[in-house]
């Protein structure tokens, strides 16, 4: 009796065994039918749209690193013609100067000859100012003192010796 209760109680765990696994089968199958390739579609069509964004995102990647050289480059050559200009206009600034302070000590040369032509112009009419007058002076006084009128060539000789004394 106890082996029938035993089988008995085994074939009723079989046929609840049965009926699940009948079950599971059954929807297995259903679920495969009717919800298993929707499901399989939308996985896929998941994995295409994240393989197209990670497809997209490495070439904005590559696009960014290509921008960023390509503005390395510029900002490389701005740089660069930046500090060309600089030396340029360094060099300019340089020549200027120099152009400015020739310049000037030529108009300082050209100022300091026109002064000593012109101080000599002046020593010249000076001079001869001072032969006229003391040529006037010379001959009232030499009327004084000789008592005679001096003729034109004594006059000279006289204001020749004379100016010759104030030249040394």
């Amino acid at each position: 009796m106890k082996l029938l209760f035993i089988l008995g109680a085994t074939s009723t765990a079989l046929g609840n065994t049965i009926v699940t696994l009948v079950s599971f089968l059954l929807l297995f199958w259903l679920v495969k039918r009717v919800a298993w390739k929707p499901l399989m579609g939308m996985l896929e069509e998941r994995e295409r749209v994240i393989n197209a964004d990670l497809d997209k995102a490495a070439q904005n990647r590559e696009i960014s690193q290509q921008q960023r050289s390509e503005t390395e480059v510029q900002l490389r050559e701005a740089r660069n013609n930046a500090n060309e200009l600089l030396s340029k206009a360094q060099l300019e600034g340089s020549a200027l100067q120099k152009t400015i302070i020739k310049e000037a000590n030529e108009d300082a040369q050209r100022i300091r000859q026109q002064a000593q032509r012109e101080v000599a112009a002046e020593r010249v009419r000076t001079l001869n100012n001072m032969r006229s007058e003391i040529s006037g002076l010379s001959i009232d006084i030499a009327e004084k003192i000789i008592g005679r009128e001096l003729t034109s060539s004594d006059h000279e000789r006289l204001v020749d010796e004379f100016i010759q004394g104030l030249e040394d």
